[in-house]
């Protein structure tokens, strides 16, 4: 049976539109490959749909440039006829391509579809870097944590806190410390446009608690202390300042810094960490044996953060000295970690009767929570509480960088969801809405990852296209349209920029 003349033509078409294919998915999937994983990937660390597009890719390759051959001897067109076909068949393709690879990439799929664990990432929107400041000249002191408060952001480091516009990057105002003296602690966030520092001299107690309204940089108010000065952590509770200080808690007014109660802490008792809200105040303390050889205790307690009434109080399952952190005050969360090797630790979630609810071990078979342990460690920010989820980035088993994301139970502790690798975890920052951002670094390019702890860690991924200036050492603030990331540590980034 003799093949029609039109027949031939169709055939060569398309054998063309499959070479499009191949030429197509190659690039489209060697680029991603490299952006998304580094140049390689494994199993379930792949991004989604990838390892279908590269063997379509190999598959389209080898078919095509066989039926390509096989039909143009087959067709005996012209030459001139034979680059109509092909150009034409090449062209037909592009777009059935482009839609076929976004399909298999998960890019047309919902950005709130749930994700399971090792789950899909969604298709990346973009971002731009909107400014950056000057890098810092010489050893700059390091920094330590930044605020955000309106339109406006503040960094917080050893010489001073420094206040950028959100919308420019334009400097604020500057606080500067103390003559011979460095800031040596901060609340962990701003409340009511107020921001709690303390300074200290060098190997001396941190003894001069201030102040500051982050609008103008105004010092509202500054005490010195008596004794050992500030302990574990200051924190701000609405309209009050809490403070662990030599012998007792301490509430006062955030505007004024008058004294509104004092809490003292037993004899052989001491203040690990405080958080605060404006309701209620944390206060997790430790106490030593009465006898040589006994077991150390630890209590976590709950007091109305405006009155410093004494709400509840349960006996933590401590039998050795330790560190803590408090990571939200209400839920009732925080970090324990024992010096005992087989002690404690983990993260405890309480009820609002000072029960027990959860634990959530900060080292388990299937990976390690990458968190802040306590006000000197700088590792990535949280993990934070969203609703009954807590988020946290992760390390899996010989790991040294945190590349997942997770959300846990705070009813029973189980592993809700988990992403898949989304490369080196620069920062988290919590959003106003609920969700967790997660800050990617790294060689191609930058992505913020927007986890929805409400679905499932549901993500919707937006990518700056190139690589941010992101330090070993940052973290990073939701703000109202976009996020600021501080540089805690620079060697020749900027020690603040923005993305929009």
């Amino acid at each position: 049976m003799r093949i029609r003349p039109a027949a031939k033509v169709a055939a060569v078409l398309l054998s063309s539109v499959v070479l499009c294919w191949a030429v197509l998915f190659h690039a489209l999937g060697w680029t991603a490959l490299v952006r998304e994983s580094g140049g390689s990937c494994g199993g379930d660390d792949c991004p989604e749909g990838l390892p279908a597009v590269l063997v379509l890719a190999v598959v389209f390759s080898v078919g095509g440039v066989a039926l390509i051959g096989w039909t143009l001897t087959r067709a005996k067109l012209s030459r001139g006829a034979a680059a109509a076909v092909v150009v034409s068949g090449l062209l037909a393709g592009l777009l059935p391509g482009v839609y076929g690879y976004q399909w298999l990439r998960g890019e047309q799929a919902r950005a709130d579809a749930p994700a399971t664990a090792d789950g899909p990432v969604r298709g990346a929107e973009r971002l731009k870097l909107a400014w950056r400041t000057e890098p810092n000249s010489g050893a700059a002191p390091r920094g330590l944590r930044g605020w955000s408060a309106g339109d406006t952001v503040v960094r917080v480091r050893a010489d001073g806190l420094s206040a950028h516009a959100v919308r420019d990057g334009k400097q604020r105002w500057n606080v500067t410390a103390p003559v011979r003296q460095s800031v040596c602690a901060q609340s962990t966030r701003p409340a009511e446009g107020i921001g709690l520092v303390a300074y200290g001299r060098q190997n001396k107690p941190c003894l001069t608690l201030a102040a500051v309204r982050l609008d103008n940089g105004t010092t509202l108010w500054k005490r010195t202390l008596k004794g050992e000065g500030i302990g574990k952590g200051i924190a701000l509770g609405g309209a009050t300042a809490v403070t662990p200080e030599d012998g007792a808690v301490v509430g006062r007014d955030a505007a004024t810094g008058g004294e509104r109660w004092q809490r003292p802490v037993p004899e052989r008792c001491k203040a690990l960490a405080v958080g605060a809200s404006a309701a209620r105040t944390l206060v997790v303390e430790e106490c030593l044996p009465a006898k040589t050889g006994g077991a150390v205790g630890a209590r976590l307690l709950a007091l109305d953060t405006r009155t410093g009434e004494e709400r509840w109080a349960t006996k933590l399952p401590v039998e050795s000295a330790g560190t803590a952190y408090v990571y939200s005050a209400e839920p009732a969360v925080i970090g324990f970690q024992e010096s005992d090797q087989r002690g404690v630790r983990a993260v405890l979630a309480f009820d609002d009767r000072g029960t027990r609810r959860a634990a959530v071990p900060f080292t388990g078979r299937s990976g390690d929570l990458d968190i802040r342990l306590s006000e000197a460690d700088l590792t990535t920010e949280g993990p934070f509480v969203a609703g009954d989820t807590l988020v946290a980035a992760m390390k899996k088993p010989g790991e040294d960088q945190p590349q997942y994301v997770g959300g846990f139970s705070l009813a029973d502790g189980r592993e809700l969801w988990r992403t898949g690798r989304l490369g080196v975890i620069g920062a988290l920052a919590l959003r106003e809405d609920g969700r967790v951002a997660a800050l990617t670094s790294g060689w191609p390019r930058t992505d913020v990852v927007v986890l929805d702890p409400a679905a499932k860690g549901a993500a919707r991924k937006t990518a700056l296209g190139a690589e941010a200036p992101v330090s070993i050492d940052a973290d990073m603030l939701a703000v109202s349209d976009g996020y600021v990331v501080v540089n805690r540590y620079t060697d020749g980034e900027p020690s603040v920029f923005a993305v929009r």
